[in-house]
């Protein structure tokens, strides 16, 4: 049960689809909510009240901090001798307005207290290693106000631990603070960080000292009971702080706006002309506009409209904007091998340029020996084996959206190594890597981990087998070989569908326990996901994936998922794995350690959850597969947001699962997940089923019964397909009726017109 006493019924905020924002009313639930902020080499994580982290990274993956964790960016304002924070709200007063907008690219705060409002915006342009805020503070008064408005920027300046190099000054122009690490053998480029103000400040300060006190917090400011900042500068400081006064006096109704530039300079001689450009007067707008139209022509590609309101949101929205975290940062604090490629293929209707090229900067971390490295800023070099078999599906998935073949011609560099190849030959060295050499059992070797990071310990001898590795081994057998079959390479395709088979073959032999496919057989030839075992005695992605790997169809696969439903489902989803272990087993790995219903140790998982709609999906089980997508969404009734605190506009990674005893629905972070780019893929293809084939768009829904009717827009090749789906079925449908542009076809798979618009009706009977 939830530690949390927020009530179920309350409501977090709402979506504004026309914008394409979330409006948060609910300013203070569980946990902080994060919008992502981002660039090619800037990262932030901007919560509700605009503060939290921002990091850099540059070409040689050094990582710099501008902004610190935590309180980091702050307003204040005071008038005679009270104060308050109107993007905080330390004391929770009573405010007139509080609520945050969580924007594509932008948060903004607004803060209503006393009669003086406040809008703050935090964003990041294109180009710039920095960001940039925007504040403008009215008097709703019926009378002029004298107020003084501080805002506070926390950075983090020191990148070796040598405080002695630190030093923080107002330069010679009265609106810059300078702020520079600049010593011997320096990790990175970016010795300088300035904080910037397009008005001239009444004060400023540079240090927490100075602010807040030696003893003072920076809920209240000691600095704040003084008439002026001190305007000192300082050194030999690892706690510096850039704060503006600006003392104003507003008519009534009046409104005073500014301009503020935080950046990373790697010569401090061009403070001047990085001001120039982005504290003029138009710069604001101008990023603003930018970016909004980043964002709309990286939403445009595909648009649904189904019955249910919470599904347009996320699915025309939100899950895009993850996916587009994902495809550019990984997973925030690294990159990583099979996170960007999972990404790629959510990607790939809505930017199959970008997607493409991600797929050639993935591919130059494989090793010539078909390999991939985990992930790198920071490299890990762990031996998980799981890599190779995201290549295929993720190649694949672009040749069917852009048809463009002479994509496999590319050649790429293998990771250290002075070889090349192109990505046809990535393709094949990946699949030899992972069923040349097999285990006693006809299976994938397991290395230290497949796509379950915590099963680490099971396979470093190289003698232990996965299951799931061997059922994702035959995926990509099975893409690979239509590969080559639309390549005219009939023989070497069959060649590689017998691979396939022989895995299936080898996964009933010795994956299948009663009534379930197990995790796989350790080093030590024990069985891990079996009956046998006391704890961990069934996972859900070995189920899954049995479908997905065709490794089961007809009855059995319904029985197969069936029993998922009975043994690993509760009421916000379906744990990875159950019972959780509650004890360390040094033959299995870390998941063994972690807490019950944690992790990988019998939570919530979503990314496997979104596994397991898709083969709901893939056996017409269309009630099963909704149910299960409504569970795991932010506003699931049983699980609300502001219960289990996630956000309402992110799919987190996980919620705790209920063997946690004391947090059981507890979302403990967002965004950095997988989730988002599948559970695209399982609303777009799965459910609405509309999917890139070959040689046309491929129709093939599997809808709900309370879906009488969706739309959905599909930019494919040029052409712009408007299609209508009217579901008349009482459960699978038993036959489809297809016009394109008013004629009714034979086939599911539509055809490549000329670009344009079409109308496409379906009627599932």
């Amino acid at each position: 049960m939830s530690v949390f006493n927020y009530s179920r019924d309350a409501s977090p905020g709402y979506f504004n689809d026309e914008n394409r924002t979330y409006v948060i009313q609910h300013m203070f639930p569980p946990r902080l909510w994060r919008n992502y902020l981002w660039n090619e080499h800037i990262l932030s994580g901007v919560d509700q009240f605009g503060c939290g982290a921002s990091w850099h990274f540059d070409n040689q993956g050094v990582r710099s901090e501008l902004c610190c964790a935590g309180w980091s960016r702050l307003v204040f304002i005071r008038e005679g001798d009270r104060f308050w924070s109107p993007n905080r709200n330390f004391f929770q007063e009573p405010f007139t307005e509080f609520y945050t907008t969580v924007g594509q690219g932008y948060t903004r705060v607004t803060g209503k207290y006393r009669s003086a409002g406040c809008d703050f915006t935090v964003t990041i342009p294109p180009e710039h290693n920095g960001e940039l805020w925007q504040l403008c503070l009215t008097n709703h008064d019926k009378c002029s106000r004298q107020l003084s408005l501080y805002v506070l920027a926390a950075i983090d300046v020191n990148s070796t631990g040598h405080t002695a190099y630190n030093h923080g000054a107002m330069t010679a122009d009265g609106k810059t603070l300078l702020f520079s690490h600049h010593g011997y053998n320096m990790p990175g480029k970016y010795p300088h960080i300035i904080f910037a103000a397009d008005s001239k400040p009444d004060a400023y300060e540079t240090s927490e000292r100075y602010f807040t006190g030696i003893y003072g917090s920076r809920r209240q400011p000691a600095a704040l009971s003084e008439e002026k900042l001190s305007c000192r500068d300082t050194s030999f400081d690892d706690d510096m702080l850039g704060v503006f006064q600006f003392d104003l006096e507003l008519a009534a109704g009046e409104n005073k706006s500014f301009n503020f530039n935080l950046s990373l300079l790697n010569d401090k001689k061009t403070v001047s002309d990085t001001n120039k450009i982005f504290l003029s007067s138009s710069a604001a707008d101008t990023v603003s506009r930018t970016i909004q139209e980043q964002a709309e022509k990286f939403m445009q590609n595909v648009w649904i409209k189904t019955p249910d309101a919470e599904v347009n949101s996320l699915t025309n929205i939100w899950f895009k904007r993850q996916m587009n975290l994902g495809k550019t940062w990984g997973r925030g604090y690294t990159k990583g091998f099979r996170d960007i490629m999972q990404d790629v293929t959510g990607i790939m209707p809505l930017d199959r340029e970008t997607a493409a090229e991600k797929i050639i900067y993935c591919l130059q971390h494989q090793w010539d020996n078909g390999n991939c490295l985990r992930q790198w800023e920071p490299e890990l070099r762990h031996p998980y084996r799981d890599g190779a078999a995201w290549i295929i599906p993720a190649v694949n998935c672009y040749l069917k959206e852009s048809g463009d073949w002479n994509f496999l011609k590319e050649n790429v560099p293998y990771f250290e190594s002075k070889q090349s190849g192109s990505i046809l030959d990535h393709c094949r060295r990946g699949l030899a890597f992972l069923t040349d050499n097999p285990g006693p059992h006809n299976l994938c070797l397991w290395g230290g981990g497949d796509w379950n990071d915590s099963l680490n310990a099971a396979g470093l001898q190289g003698k232990g087998e996965s299951v799931w590795l061997t059922q994702a081994a035959v995926v990509s057998l099975q893409e690979f070989a239509a590969m080559l079959s639309q390549l005219g390479h009939e023989d070497e395709a069959a060649g590689y569908r017998e691979q396939a088979e022989h895995l299936r073959r080898a996964l009933k032999k010795a994956g299948w326990d009663k009534d379930h496919f197990i995790c796989g057989i350790n080093d030590w030839q024990e069985k891990i996901g079996a009956y046998v075992n006391r704890e961990g005695q069934i996972y859900l992605n070995m189920q899954s994936w049995a479908v997905l790997a065709e490794v089961v169809q007809g009855k059995a696969a319904h029985q197969l998922m069936d029993l998922v439903e009975d043994k690993l489902g509760c009421s916000f989803g379906y744990v990875l794995n159950t019972p959780s272990y509650s004890s360390g087993d040094d033959h299995i790995g870390r998941v063994s350690y972690m807490e019950k219903g944690s992790y990988e140790n019998g939570s919530v998982y979503n990314h496997g959850v979104a596994f397991k709609i898709a083969a709901d999906c893939k056996l017409g089980r269309a009630e099963q597969a909704y149910t299960t997508l409504k569970k795991i969404l932010p506003q699931n009734p049983a699980n609300p947001a502001l219960v289990s605190g996630c956000e309402p506009y992110a799919i987190t990674n996980m919620y705790l699962g209920p063997e946690n005893r004391l947090e059981a629905g507890r979302s403990v972070y967002g965004w950095i997940t997988g989730t988002a780019g599948w559970l695209f893929r399982c609303v777009t293809e799965y459910m609405l089923g509309v999917q890139a084939d070959y040689n046309g768009l491929r129709i093939a829904p599997c809808l709900p019964r309370a879906w009488h009717a969706v739309d959905i827009r599909r930019r494919f090749r040029g052409a712009v397909y408007n299609i209508s789906i009217i579901n008349e079925a009482a459960g699978k449908p038993s036959k489809q009726d297809i016009k394109f542009d008013g004629k009714s076809r034979e086939t599911n798979v539509l055809p490549l017109p000329e670009k344009g618009e079409h109308m496409v009706e379906v009627k599932l009977l």
